[in-house]
Formats: C-alpha cells, structure tokens, sequence
C-alpha cells in the first residue's frame, strides 16, 4: 500500500558500507507539485543474461507489485527502487547501473505505466506521476527476461557467485530499513574462454580470386608480380578463436604489419577481387602497419604490390580483451620483376621414335618418374626471383626429329613431400619428336620467352640438345664389383639399347631385379632408361641393396624387354673372411720369413 509521507525535503544519506547502489536526492518542490512517496508490497527480479561470463555485462529485469493511489492535495506520486551487489567473489566488487529500458528477448522499452515517468541515475529507478490530481501510480509488473519496469546491469570481473539485491527506498534515505520491501537473486558466473592462438587461423590465398582462403591455397606458391596494380596479390582470412573453438570477435583487435615491398589493406567484409590500388592512399585500413582492426568471420588483410620485387613477410599479432598482444603468424610473399633470364635443363633428352611424347608430362605434381618432364626450364627476374605467368615456346633446329610444339604446366607446391622442380618460376615441359624420327636422328631445341626489354620480336632464350633413340632391343645387367666383403654395398646397373645400337628412349621400362641368395636392403625394382641406364643408386653412399652375409658366389638376374624377354645375369661372390684372414696371415709369415732368411745370409757372410 502506498503511505503519504508529509511535505518537507528529505535530506538523503550515504548509503550503509555494504551496499553500492545509487542515492537519489528530490529538490523541495511547490506546493502543487509536492511528493507523496510510495511503498511497494513486493519486488521481482529475473535474470535476462542466459550465461554470465567475465568481463560481460549481466542483466537483470525489475517488476514490483504496488496498491494504486489516487494523489490528493495536489500532490504527485514517487517511487524509487535501488540496487546493489550484496555479495561478489573475493576482489569482485564492482558497480550497478539501472537502466528504464529493457535488456533481453528484443525489448526496447520497460513496462508502460499509466501518467507515471521513469528515470535512471546510478543504481535507481526512479518513477513520478506526471500530474497532482490525475494520475494513478500503482502497475503491478512481474519481471522476465523481457518484462519489467526497468533493468540492472553490472560486468563481473571475477568468476563466481554474485547476489544483486534490489529495495524500496520508501523514505528516500539510502539506507535500508527493516520495512523497506527487498529482494535478492544469486547469478553465477564463470570465467570467459580465452583467446586461443592455436585453434585461429590466418589462412591465405596468392591471386585474385574472390573465393575464401583454405588449407590447399594455403600451401599454394607464395609469389606474385611485383607490378603495381588493382588486383591483389594475396588475401589472408584471419579467423580468431577461444580456447573452446568458438569464434571472438568483440573487444579483440587486429594488428597487421609488411617488411620488405608491398602494402596491406584492410576490409570488414567478405573477400573480394581488386582491392589493391595503383596509387595508394594509406590511411586507417590501407598502408605498411595497420592497428586497431576489427575481426570477425570476413577479416581480411589483401597484400598489395607497390612496384618493388623482393621478398616480404606479413605479420599478424592480435591483442585480447584483457590487452595481451600475440602473434598470429607470418605469412611470406615474394614480389618478382620482369623475367630476364631462363634456363633450361634437359631431363629426359632422348626422344621415341616416330612422333612419340616424351614419357611422362608437363605435370607439376611429379610424384613418379612417369610424370617426369622432358625439360625443366627456371625463368628469374633481374635479381634471381623466380617469375611465373610466362608463355614458352620452342624453335627446333630440325623439326623432322623434334616438334616445336610444347606441353607446358607451372610448377607448384603441392605439399612438403612432393617431388618438385623447384617452385616458382619453374616451368616443367612435354616435349615430342616429330613423325619421320628414326634413331640416332639429333637436334636442338631452343626454349624461349619474350624479352620484356625488347620490342616484342626478341627473346630470351636457352637450348637443350636431343637425340632419338627405340624400343629395347639389347639389354644388360651389371654390378660394380666382382667380390664383395659381407654386407657391403652394391651398385645394380641396368643398360639398354635399340636395335641400331643406340641408347634406348628416355622412359622405356627397365626390370626388377632378384638375386640367388638373399641380399640387405631392397633389391631394385622395376624403373626406367634415361640415356639408355637405369641404375639402382648413384654410389656405394647411396644404396640400396647390400651384398649376402653368407661367402660364396651370389648372381643378380631380370627378365629383358627385348623381344622373347630371355634372361639378363651378373655375377659376383661374397669373400670368406676366415679365409681372407688365413691367407693374410700365411702372407704375413711368409714375408717374415723371407726377412729372417736375408738376415741370417749377412750373419753367415759376416762369420
């Protein structure tokens, strides 16, 4: 029920130690627009906030239930509620702000109240009619999380267990007295999820393209043309996550910086093409060390060309909520130049007769010798960059025996593990003999890019020498040593040539091969003739097979691929090394003796 106080101006007081909430103070007033101060039979709190954390802010809805009152005597009707923490974890006091809107569900705006306005200061609602004779204060409301004449809110710092209590200041002294309606509500809460610098990522792509960075463009090549333009030369999706893998994105900031060439920009937004520029303005988002930046799911740091080749490395850092600094990661790219220089090595040079491809292909993922190209050529700018995005092409001194006509892929990264020809700027090349090739035949092919610094007629250029070589036709096998100690290394050889006694095309198969005892290692399996040989190891330091432990004589065999497959063979033996010593030491005896023997002739000379 509602009590009328009489008319004088109450003199507020400070608020007992325990409670933080806020202390209001009414000015004297006229007599038509005095104060008749109401009492609430009960208050309602709901919690809005679904999972309390640290360092965000908790919410909770305000309901009471009072008795309408009809003011008389000119009077208006006042009613304040006030908050404070009553209790809080060790070290967590911190202070409550009332708010006459609503938090939670969507709501804009507390429960309406007949000819009544509200007001926030500090930790009180205040609420007053709006006219002496007319109005009516007395809405019952039950607070939820989307109802209630207002709201408090507070930020905990500390995890644990917070208990906000509200009451009725029915006589506006600040304190509480013991008929002043009070309520209470525990909320729990736990610490936030930190930023988790394993489980963000910073994934990038090296062109163009308006599609989302992933792992694959990731392990792409790292170059791009250092030619000042729109198009970007990579974009770098930065995805920043808590320690339970989900996404942050408020009060955490982004800070991105490039040594060496280049320039970065930065966008809010979802990737996209051409957001470099010829001349740039750097600002806030664009230039050499940006900070300050937002993050959320389409962060995006583009790096940009400046007209400057080299290597330049992007580094990423993100500063947390509680403003700890970390680094993300670094991404590198290299800017080239204009090509000035190719070279070109042969790889396979011995063409198929009769207008065959080389074996294998301008494939950039060369993960087996059938994928080997015929020829590798490494494009480099003025300062050794390798440079991609040429067009190559091939003049042939005697197109009879080679076509100029080219198979040509870029080579790529396609992981750490596979075979490569050495990244950017390497171009692996298919090359094909022409129709009316015979064996023997040779010629030259010159590989050649347009010079930049010319007129557009001259080339750089570098040449592979070829000849042409059949089908087997003779094959041999061979060790490199007729005796071997137990264990040791053994280099396996195989040769073949055609049938005009020419080294066999580069790629023809060459057969496994077994032994008649059982050898270390891996014995070599079947492969393929380049220049006519297929060996098993370059050296003794690089084999793979071993000699038999057991002395005696051991043979190597294969099966040929000359016509009728007949049986190639090569024989060697394992030492004995009893034996060996034996006879070392009968030598040595031996060469003692002969000693003791020219020594006794003097003595007997000398007698």
């Amino acid at each position: 029920m509602f009590i009328k106080t009489l008319r004088k101006r109450i003199a507020l007081v400070a608020v007992s130690a325990l409670s933080t909430g806020f202390i209001s103070s009414v000015p004297a007033q006229a007599a038509d627009n005095a104060m008749a101060t109401s009492s609430v039979a009960s208050i309602s709190l709901a919690r809005v906030t679904a999972a309390p954390t640290t360092g965000a802010a908790v919410a909770v809805n305000i309901g009471a239930d009072t008795t309408a009152e009809t003011p008389g005597d000119g009077d208006k009707v006042k009613g304040s509620l006030t908050a404070y923490l009553k209790a809080y974890p060790a070290g967590g006091s911190v202070a409550v702000t009332a708010e006459v809107t609503l938090n939670g569900d969507g709501a804009t705006a507390s429960t309406a109240i007949a000819n009544v306005t509200k007001a926030a200061s500090g930790a009180s609602i205040t609420m007053i009619s709006t006219a002496a004779a007319t109005a009516t204060f007395g809405t019952d409301v039950t607070a939820t999380s989307s109802a209630g004449f207002g709201s408090y809110k507070f930020t905990p710092t500390k995890a644990g267990v917070y208990t906000i209590e509200v009451w009725n200041d029915a006589d506006q002294d600040g304190v509480i007295d013991p008929t002043e309606t009070r309520q209470s509500l525990d909320i729990t809460v736990v610490a936030a999820a930190t930023y988790s610098n394993s489980l963000s990522t910073a994934l990038i792509r090296y062109d163009n393209t308006a599609t989302t960075p992933d792992a694959t463009t990731s392990a792409a090549q790292a170059v791009g043309s250092a030619t000042a333009a729109a198009a970007n030369r990579a974009a770098i999706n930065v995805l920043i996550k808590d320690s339970a893998n989900n996404a942050l994105a408020t009060g955490n900031k982004l800070a991105a910086e490039i040594s060496g060439p280049g320039y970065l920009f930065w966008e809010n937004a979802a990737i996209g093409q051409n957001k470099c520029s010829t001349t740039p303005t750097y600002g806030a988002a664009t230039g050499r060390s940006l900070s300050g930046l937002a993050i959320d799911a389409d962060t995006y740091i583009y790096v940009c060309a400046d007209g400057t080749a080299g290597k330049a490395t992007v580094t990423l850092k993100v500063t947390d909520v509680n403003d700890v600094v970390t680094t993300l990661a670094t991404r590198e790219i290299t800017f080239f130049g204009a090509v000035s220089k190719i070279v070109a090595t042969g790889v396979l040079t011995v063409g198929r007769v009769a207008g065959a491809s080389n074996t294998g292909a301008a494939d950039a993922n060369r993960t087996t010798a059938a994928n080997t190209p015929s020829v590798i050529v490494f494009a480099t700018d003025a300062t050794g960059n390798g440079v991609t995005g040429l067009t190559i092409t091939a003049k042939s001194t005697n197109t009879g025996v080679m076509s100029e006509t080219l198979g040509i892929a870029e080579d790529i990264k396609i992981s750490a593990n596979v075979l490569s020809s050495g990244g950017a700027g390497y171009y692996n090349i298919r090359t094909t003999a022409s129709t009316g090739s015979k064996s023997g035949d040779k010629t030259t092919l010159t590989f050649r890019v347009v010079d930049p610094a010319g007129d557009g007629t001259t080339f750089l250029t570098s040449a592979v020498e070829f000849t042409i070589g059949g089908s087997v036709a003779t094959e041999t096998l061979s060790l490199d040593k007729a005796s071997y100690a137990p264990g040791e290394a053994i280099v396996v050889t195989r040769t073949a040539k055609d049938s005009s006694g020419n080294p066999v095309f580069d790629g023809a198969a060459s057969p496994a091969v077994t032994f008649t005892k059982a050898v270390g290692g891996t014995a070599p399996a079947a492969g393929v003739y380049v220049k006519g040989v297929s060996a098993s190891s370059t050296s003794a330091a690089t084999a793979t097979v071993f000699a038999p432990v057991t002395p005696g004589a051991f043979s190597a065999t294969a099966t040929s691929g000359a016509t009728g497959g007949p049986t190639i063979t090569a024989s060697a033996a394992v030492a004995d090394p009893v034996g060996t010593q034996i006879a070392a030491l009968v030598a040595a005896i031996a060469k003692l003796q002969a000693a003791i023997d020219k020594i006794n002739k003097r003595l007997k000379k000398q007698s």
